[in-house]
């Protein structure tokens, strides 16, 4: 993609052999079919164990044995096929290669529609009138036209395409670029031929259509790739760069931290770097690398992670884990390493492709060999040939994919979902496994208010709106829970925020107080010891009170309620044979309480995992079915790139969303089951569109070998299949 690339040299790739693995950027990749041909050439060098090769994000991921590797061999055999090998790229280098491709891309695309619309008015001038316009001498300098218009598309828009075809043919598996080229190149020359023997039935429209079509398809695909690469920005986008060491002046880059050094974390403020809390105790936000929204409290000699937040009070650290020794680059190391191990998707087409192309070669090389050895003249064989060449030309299958996609996306997206790609979609009508995250997924990701307890005479409304006043204008998890959306601060009225709690002070004097028990024991006010919710939905909730002047008045149980139709939906699921599992960073009972709520068994429950952990489950789900993960936070992102189909459900984080290829805009979890059913038929239609398109082939293809399809028939048949194709993924129906 980037022509500016970092290399490895071979004594550099040589010191590696000992690791045993390695992540490589592979510069210059096109297509998913060029990263299958470098997988298959760095598998066969000497030594490798094991290459996944990602057009994604541009990376290789290279296992070896460390005594028979030859790295340097490895560093060749990828130079052979046109490609840079060098060491991993940033996130921000990836997107603005990617970026740069696409711009590129869309110059040829502009190029090939400006010329094409002119060679496809010409051809269409020449069908109407064919007796006027046919095998005349006005036809045969329309069609010196039609060739002369469809040079700057053969030879610079469709130049990648020929490139990719012949790494991909060299590499033993050719895919749609290797069949359109060669269908371009036997249009082409077929073209020439009729021209010099004085005809005017040349194929200029046909080439036109394949590199228009497969242009097209390649910038849509570009664009899914970008969403890959700005996934792992965005995950490296949630922590800081600046942390503030206590002997200084002021912030410094996190990077130059070193481990040992003391660093100030002030309240509301992101952790920049691993550390052991020393000062101050304090309550932080860990979702982004648990997914619970839940504070956790932490005390000093207890441990703070860069990218969770410091909620309550200022605190001092000693770090213990610089910049690419913490825990969220772990979580990035793997997420970029998941990109990589997961296979390409193979589309449908491209595996059509593979068989297509040595069918439709070795097809046309027996013909022109058997033709002449029957006594046809040479040139009639050669015809014969590359009429072969050019109707197994895959103008009908390059479109079956594409418009079947484009159809359903623009169904689904009318539901609120969002598939990112033909291939996701694909996949998605596959799916056999889901797992699914906890916080934010079956429930909404915030503490809301499930239980209220109030003390004789106090009124339950009474209570809410003492505990919205006191927290109004406060931007914390539990606040959030108690406030008022219609209730913006009061003038007058006091308010100081801390660690468990909010003291507010009224413009009568009394003094209300909201937060925890123990923070109210510490202050020396009596909570009742029967005050505690006692319905099982607010069991193991988080209580927070509410006094008046010392004066107990109630308790509210804040937790994480179910999203709308979870159960039902989860059933549903269930019913339609999808499996279901739950995978959470949360711990066991809160859990199993939720996966009750909803339906599903304590043994489909996996509690307490890290994001790698998740993803490793997702790994393991895989070898059995194709496997979705279903999450919203940024520590779901490793799975989802793991997944067969990562699903980002609404309301979920950036990062989240960017590792995605099924995002859930609105509608959440039933939204999500309309989308799989969508995607079944989206599948089932995809099928049936190739299906037609091998019958087209496979009805004209002897037709061509006996001489019978002259050319101008032959480009009306191409014509109609591609348009019986549209019209079957255009119709409305499930099957």
């Amino acid at each position: 993609m980037s022509t500016a690339a970092a290399t490895l040299s071979r004594t550099e790739m040589a010191a590696l052999a000992p690791a045993g693995r390695g992540l490589f950027s592979i510069e210059g990749m096109w297509c998913p079919s060029c990263a299958a041909a470098t997988e298959r050439v760095i598998a066969r060098v000497p030594g490798v164990t094991r290459a996944r090769v990602s057009f994604a994000t541009g990376s290789a991921l290279v296992d070896w044995d460390p005594e028979r590797i030859d790295l340097p061999g490895l560093l060749r055999a990828v130079e052979r096929l046109g490609y840079v090998i060098g060491p991993p790229r940033a996130p921000e280098e990836t997107v603005a290669a990617i970026d740069g491709e696409i711009n590129r891309l869309g110059l040829r695309l502009a190029v090939a529609a400006f010329f094409g619309m002119w060679v496809m008015v010409l051809a269409i001038m020449r069908y109407l009138e064919p007796a006027a316009l046919g095998n005349t001498p006005v036809g045969h300098t329309l069609s010196i036209i039609a060739m002369g218009l469809v040079t700057p598309v053969v030879g610079f828009s469709a130049a990648p395409f020929f490139v990719a075809g012949w790494r991909t043919l060299r590499a033993g598996i050719p895919g749609m670029d290797a069949l359109v080229s060669i269908g371009v190149i036997g249009a082409g020359v077929l073209s020439v031929i009729e021209l010099a023997q004085g005809g005017a039935h040349v194929y200029a429209d046909t080439m036109v259509m394949l590199i228009v079509l497969l242009s097209i398809g390649r910038l849509v695909e570009m664009r899914t790739v970008r969403r890959a690469a700005t996934a792992i920005g965005a995950l490296e986008r949630e922590v800081p760069e600046r942390a503030f060491p206590v002997e200084g002046d002021g912030p410094v880059d996190a990077a130059e931290v070193a481990v040992g050094t003391h660093i100030q974390v002030a309240a509301g403020a992101r952790v920049p770097l691993d550390g052991d809390l020393l000062e101050g105790a304090t309550r932080v936000d860990a979702s982004l690398l648990t997914g619970e929204s839940t504070p956790v409290s932490v005390a000093p000699g207890g441990t703070l992670q860069a990218g969770t937040i410091n909620l309550d009070a200022p605190v001092t650290m000693r770090v213990t884990g610089a910049v690419g020794e913490r825990q969220i680059d772990r979580i990035l190391g793997r997420m970029v390493e998941m990109q990589g191990n997961r296979s390409e998707i193979t589309r449908l087409a491209d595996g059509l492709a593979r068989v297509l192309v040595p069918g439709a070669l070795g097809l046309a090389a027996l013909v022109a060999v058997a033709g002449t050895a029957l006594g046809l003249p040479a040139e009639e064989s050669l015809l014969r040939a590359l009429s072969v060449v050019v109707i197994a030309c895959p103008c009908a299958l390059s479109v079956a994919v594409p418009v079947t996609f484009l159809s359903f996306a623009e169904r689904a997206m009318g539901r609120g979902v969002l598939f990112r790609s033909p291939a996701t979609m694909e996949q998605a009508g596959q799916l056999r496994n889901l797992l699914i995250d906890k916080t934010g997924t079956l429930t909404r990701g915030e503490p809301a208010i499930i239980e209220a307890v109030t003390a004789d005479g106090v009124a339950e409304s009474e209570l809410r709106a003492l505990a919205a006043e006191a927290e109004a204008g406060i931007d914390h998890p539990v606040a959030r829970a108690l406030q008022d959306p219609a209730q913006g601060p009061e003038h007058g009225i006091h308010r100081r925020r801390e660690g468990r709690g909010v003291i507010m002070t009224r413009p009568d004097g009394s003094e209300v107080r909201v937060g925890s028990r123990r923070w109210l024991h510490e202050a020396s006010v009596q909570v009742p010891v029967l005050a505690t919710p006692s319905s099982q939905a607010a069991s193991g909730a988080t209580q927070i009170h509410v006094t008046r002047d010392g004066d107990w008045l109630g308790c509210f149980a804040l937790g994480d309620p179910l999203r709308p139709a979870a159960a039902a939906t989860v059933e549903s699921l269930q019913a339609r044979g999808f499996s279901l599992r739950m995978v959470t960073g949360d711990s066991v009972d809160p859990a199993r309480r939720v996966a009750a709520e909803v339906g599903l068994a304590e043994d489909a429950v996996e509690a307490g995992c890290r994001p790698e952990e998740k993803a490793d489950h997702v790994l393991a789900a895989q070898s059995r079915a194709p496997t979705a993960f279903i999450g919203d936070g940024i520590n779901d992102s490793v799975a989802m790139a793991a997944a067969d189909v990562g699903v980002a459900i609404d309301g979920a984080s950036h990062a989240a969303t960017s590792s995605a290829g099924l995002v859930v805009a609105r509608g959440g979890l039933p939204a999500l089951a309309d989308a799989l059913g969508l995607a079944r038929s989206a599948r089932r239609r995809m099928r049936q569109n190739l299906t037609l398109a091998v019958v087209y082939n496979g009805a004209a293809i002897p037709l061509a070998v006996a001489g019978v399809i002259p050319p101008s028939a032959a480009a009306l048949a191409m014509l109609a299949s591609s348009l019986s194709v549209m019209a079957n993924a255009a119709r409305r129906g499930q099957g």
